[in-house]
């Protein structure tokens, strides 16, 4: 297949403004090095802020941008910078992307003492792998599901207390760069007991869910986790936890044992905010498959045990803790009881592992979770039903969103558009839906419908990027669609986007309107400013000398550099107007003003 091309539009859909305009200059300070391409696999490596350098990689497919991935920290939403950097390296510089083999084709020709040693050299120069390869070689393949050999756990617990303990000896403020990155390596161990649930031993994979529990739960005592990405990963452990249980065959006696011990581990995590979603394991171990009572929360609140037997408790009871194996939460002195929509989840999710696809659809429509229907349907290859079931059943554009996805990847663009288009039909926010379908429609060449989705893009997130590329493909009916799109800008909150669109097309005087309206931030003001300097420079000259003045006049040493920045504007202003002399005569005014401060000084000297 030959690669499609992408455009910057395309790139500009998936990433945020301000990661666009980062990514491209990265690209073209030269940030992208060691680039290649495998089948539709891009990859490459750019410089970062906490790392040398971060891997890339971007998988094209015949709509354009597939996936992408980055080693980076980013989390704020669409592409980060470096992934922006390297589509634009393919985009300007395709020829540079040096074509590669497979990992299975560049290994095929070597024989078994070949790869041992090369292992043994990487392991020899990285020990660290040791714990990692461990572990590893004990999940098991596709080849091993039938594999007896029970599992060590404590290598598992070894090579999780090597994760917690690797910011060992870093400084904190080094430190705190680097949770989620321990967090992500916690995932990888994750990842490894899910695959013992692909293999069918629930067994192992919930040993080792537990001891991730406890390890990574207890490493919060001696991690920064400020931002909460390690509480974070404790707190998503319950579906998995929940899967395992609900994929093994428990007595009564060995469910009460373990809630017991959930309980124990929940309580722990819940004194530093880290339960999540953890009460959806204890709720698979007290109820299994059965239905969960739904009418179980008393309006006293009371609490009460979780079970009876001969074995003595070795904890307090929590009035927090209900019978239902969850935690009562209360409001206005009123008990709510959630979680069990997340068991459902797990429920679905094992049967999807196992294979059992009639008992898996026959859930989804008694929980009514047409999402995933529609989605296991697509899965199935069923794609007309798919649709069919979409049409009826999908109530936002987000489900639409999802559906369309899937469909993609499974390479069945045309029934991907036909569900997008009609999510732009339904209730809920259009702009994620309307960004990704105008790209993949523009892609196929369907302008008319690109300009569609586009439209609804704007209409909800409106940006200057997305308003020059609706300008572009409304072609000749851009002079009748550009007022109905002004109206709706300026009646919406984004004053940024409108002074921006105002600039675009040279209309100085409404934007000076815009920037001298109400309400609005100084990054609105600062950008028509720097634009009209040129053509209105009294203007600038005066608003400059208004923000500036007032900066100053705070005494606040954090504010002066800003101060400085808008006399600077006014500086350049002045020197536009021919009135040097007056500029010249206004900054010793200024600094006679503010000789006691040094710290203004500073800057005015500078100018």
């Amino acid at each position: 297949m030959a690669l499609p091309k992408i455009t910057e539009s395309m790139i500009r859909a998936g990433a945020g403004p301000e990661s666009f305009r980062r990514g491209e200059e990265y690209y073209r300070e030269g940030a992208v090095s060691n680039t290649a391409i495998q089948g539709s696999l891009l990859s490459g490596e750019c410089a970062g802020t906490y790392a040398p350098y971060y891997r890339v990689q971007v998988e094209l497919d015949e709509a354009g941008i597939a996936e992408t991935s980055c080693t980076c920290l980013y989390e704020y939403g669409g592409y980060c910078k470096h992934i922006v950097a390297l589509l634009h390296a393919y985009l300007h510089q395709p020829k540079s992307f040096a074509a590669r083999k497979a990992p299975a084709e560049l290994l095929a020709d070597l024989d078994h003492n070949d790869l041992i040693a090369i292992l043994t050299k990487l392991i020899q120069e990285e020990p660290d792998l040791y714990d990692r390869i461990e572990a590893m070689t004990s999940v098991p393949s596709k080849s091993k599901k039938q594999r007896k050999k029970k599992v060590d756990i404590e290598v598992y617990r070894r090579h999780i207390l090597g994760i917690v303990h690797s910011l060992d000896g870093m400084r904190m403020s080094d430190a705190y760069w680097h949770v989620g990155g321990l967090a992500n390596q916690l995932r990888e161990v994750q990842e490894s007991a899910v695959k013992f649930l692909d293999a069918g031993d629930a067994e192992t994979a919930l040993e080792i869910l537990l001891v991730l529990l406890e390890e990574a739960s207890r490493a919060i005592e001696y991690v920064d986790d400020s931002d909460g990405e390690l509480g974070g990963f404790v707190g998503e452990l319950g579906t998995s936890l929940a899967e395992a249980i609900l994929s093994m065959e428990l007595s009564q006696v060995e469910r009460d044992r373990l809630v017991r011990r959930l309980k124990k581990l929940i309580d722990y995590t819940g004194d530093y905010g880290m339960e999540g979603n953890l009460h959806v394991a204890v709720q698979a171990a007290k109820y299994g498959w059965d239905d969960i009572p739904k009418e179980t929360a008393s309006p006293q609140g009371s609490g009460s045990k979780i079970y009876e037997d001969d074995e003595p408790d070795d904890w307090d009871e929590d009035e927090d803790w209900n019978e239902e194996g969850g935690y009562e939460l209360r409001e206005w002195g009123f008990l709510v009881v959630s979680g069990f929509d997340d068991l459902t989840e797990a429920k679905l999710n094992v049967l999807d592992r196992q294979g059992r696809t009639e008992e898996y659809l026959a859930l989804c429509k008694k929980e009514e979770r047409h999402l995933r229907y529609v989605l296991k349907l697509c899965d199935l290859k069923q794609t007309a039903e798919a649709v069919k079931y979409a049409e009826k059943h999908l109530t936002t554009a987000e489900e639409s969103l999802q559906v369309a996805r899937r469909l993609r990847e499974s390479r069945l663009v045309a029934e991907a558009i036909e569900i997008g288009e009609l999510g732009l039909k339904l209730k809920g926010p259009r702009a994620g839906l309307g960004e990704w379908l105008g790209s993949v429609e523009e892609a196929q060449g369907r302008t008319k419908q690109a300009l569609t989705a586009w439209l609804a893009a704007f209409g909800e997130n409106p940006s200057l990027e997305t308003y020059k590329t609706i300008k572009r493909l409304a072609g000749a009916d851009w002079g009748s669609l550009r007022p109905e799109m002004m109206a709706k800008l300026r009646k919406s909150y984004a004053k940024q986007v409108l002074a921006e669109v105002l600039l675009l097309e040279e209309e100085w005087d409404e934007a000076i309107k815009v920037a001298e309206g109400r309400d609005v931030w100084y990054s609105v003001v600062e950008t028509v400013a720097d634009s009209v300097l040129p053509r209105r420079p009294e203007w600038v000259a005066q608003v400059s000398l208004k923000h500036a003045e007032r900066l100053m006049a705070e005494a606040k040493s954090k504010n002066y550099p800003i101060a400085a920045a808008w006399l600077t504007r006014a500086k350049q202003a002045y020197k536009l107007l021919g009135k040097t002399d007056e500029w010249r005569k206004y900054l010793e005014e200024t600094k006679e003003k503010y000789k006691r401060r040094p710290a203004l000084q500073n800057q005015l000297a500078r100018l």
